[in-house]
């Protein structure tokens, strides 16, 4: 007992616990903290830390979407702008219809086309115009971590320009769009000039699965036939462009009375299936222009099958009672007639008076129809460095032409107004596919700016709750920790007083000695 003080070293282990706790209770309540090192929680400590990890990844992309939504957005807010332009030039070209004011009114559309130039160049954010070009921009717009790897996994969503103002690159006019052509002859490609088919090859031979060798598979049935040209001065007198064939078979292609005629008959009763006669479709034409012409066969054994006529990719009209077509080896013709041919019912035979005196740029063939869309990429080869790229008969009657368009270029064909093929319906009928090409764009603008907005929500929704749960792992409760804290005072007290009564043991047993 005089060695050892028991009840002084108990006391004192009371106060060091006591004091133990009341400092980290102290602690807890300056920090806010319950997990301020892994000696606290390690895992508590560990979790806690990758939670904040990730939050600070969640906030660096939810920052990054702003720059998008800027982007977005001021795509966006040029809609207006464009929408009454395009409605401006809509009315200029209505009124048109007076006869009065041209020159005014072409100037107004030219002024509003410009408009519309300017306001797509203005709306660029931080170097990204969505509306001028067709560029891809990738965005990170979310993250998550791999539980196995422990690495990120990221969310992308990538940006489609518009393009409304980026100019195409032009299609191939030399190369056919799809193989197995039974005919293909270029002038840009056998003379590099264009339009002078009929000069360097106007007489082409018997030509197998043209004219012969079909017989043996049952004949034709099912034939493309197309071709580029332009009209000369004179479109009254009866001009061949293309035929092949004889007296008694045969297709063609030709000029009479201010029409383009298209002319197909099979008369021989001997032939397998049933004959049909000589079936016709015309067309109105100007003189000096341009064209693409195309004649489909879709006939059957029973001779209820048609021919269909399109000038310019657009259907012109349609012959019935058609059959097959057998072998007509009477020869083929570009730019007259080889030999003989039956036009408007009758037999021609061969003369300079029916030559034709315009320009032939290409023809190709195929024993086959097509789809609409393939259909109109083989007028788009006829068209392709033929029609004028700049004017409106390029894209009128060829959705495939108007869809690769940009907005600014199906505008830029409105003018001039005296160019050829333009009138009131061919420039609305444009005018439609550059408002709904404008009206495309903004919609799926609109739709990605929706769709950052309610993931930037999301991340920011997602940051609080991992937040919260990583308060709920670390941070004190100070309601609790400020009850804890008297506790821990009154237990320093008592300890305290505890050991002073342990060390005055001692004095009393001296003082028994004196």
């Amino acid at each position: 007992m005089l060695l050892t003080n028991a009840s002084a070293q108990i006391a004192l282990k009371t106060l060091r616990v006591a004091n133990s706790k009341l400092d980290a209770t102290q602690q807890r309540i300056s920090t806010g903290l319950k997990v301020q090192s892994a000696k606290d929680n390690a895992a508590f400590f560990l979790v806690s830390n990758t939670q904040r990890s990730d939050i600070t990844v969640q906030d660096g992309i939810r920052e990054n979407l702003l720059y998008a939504l800027g982007a977005v957005q001021a795509a966006q807010s040029a809609q207006p702008s464009i929408d009454q332009s395009i409605l401006n030039i809509k009315n200029a070209i209505v009124a048109l219809e007076t006869g009065t004011a041209e020159a005014q009114l072409e100037e107004v559309i030219k002024n509003q086309i410009e408009e519309i130039k300017k306001v797509i160049r203005g709306t660029s954010f931080n170097g990204i115009n969505l509306l001028e070009r067709e560029n891809l921009e990738t965005l990170i717009i979310g993250a998550s971590r791999d539980g196995a790897s422990g690495s990120y996994d990221f969310q992308t969503l990538t940006l489609q320009g518009a393009g409304l103002g980026l100019k195409t690159p032009a299609v191939s006019g030399t190369v056919p769009p799809f193989p197995g052509a039974v005919m293909d002859l270029n002038s840009q490609v056998i003379s590099g000039t264009p339009g002078q088919l009929q000069v360097t090859n106007p007489t082409p031979p018997n030509t197998a699965g043209v004219n012969v060798g079909t017989n043996g598979s049952g004949g034709i049935a099912q034939r493309t036939f197309a071709i580029s040209f332009e009209t000369g001065a004179d479109i009254n007198t009866t001009q061949v462009i293309y035929e092949e064939g004889g007296n008694v078979r045969g297709v063609n292609i030709s000029i009479r009375n201010g029409n383009l005629v298209f002319g197909g008959y099979n008369l021989p009763n001997g032939d397998p299936g049933i004959q049909w006669p000589y079936r016709e479709v015309t067309a109105g034409i100007e003189a000096n222009t341009r064209y693409t012409a195309q004649l489909v066969l879709d006939g059957n054994s029973s001779a209820t099958g048609e021919f269909r006529a399109y000038v310019n990719g657009e259907l012109i009209d349609t012959a019935t009672g058609v059959g097959i077509l057998f072998d007509h080896p009477g020869g083929i013709g570009v730019g007259r007639i080889n030999g003989n041919a039956v036009l408007n019912g009758a037999v021609i035979n061969a003369s300079a008076a029916t030559q034709f005196q315009g320009q032939i740029d290409k023809i190709v063939t195929y024993n086959q129809t097509f789809s609409a869309a393939a259909f109109d990429q083989v007028n788009t080869y006829l068209a392709e460095g033929w029609l004028p790229t700049g004017g409106i008969q390029y894209y009128v009657g060829s959705p495939e032409r108007r869809e690769q368009a940009t907005l600014i270029e199906l505008l830029d064909s409105l003018i001039p107004l005296d160019q050829a093929g333009f009138s009131t319906t061919t420039a609305l009928e444009v005018l439609d596919a550059a408002q709904s090409k404008a009206n495309r764009a903004f919609a799926e603008i609109g739709f990605i700016e929706g769709r950052l907005q309610r993931q930037q929500d999301y991340l920011f929704n997602l940051s609080g709750s991992m937040e919260e749960g990583v308060a709920a792992l670390v941070e004190a409760d100070l309601a609790e920790e400020s009850a804890k804290l008297q506790s821990f005072q009154v237990q320093t007290q008592l300890a305290q007083q505890s050991l002073f009564i342990s060390n005055q043991r001692p004095t009393v047993l001296l003082q028994l000695f004196n």
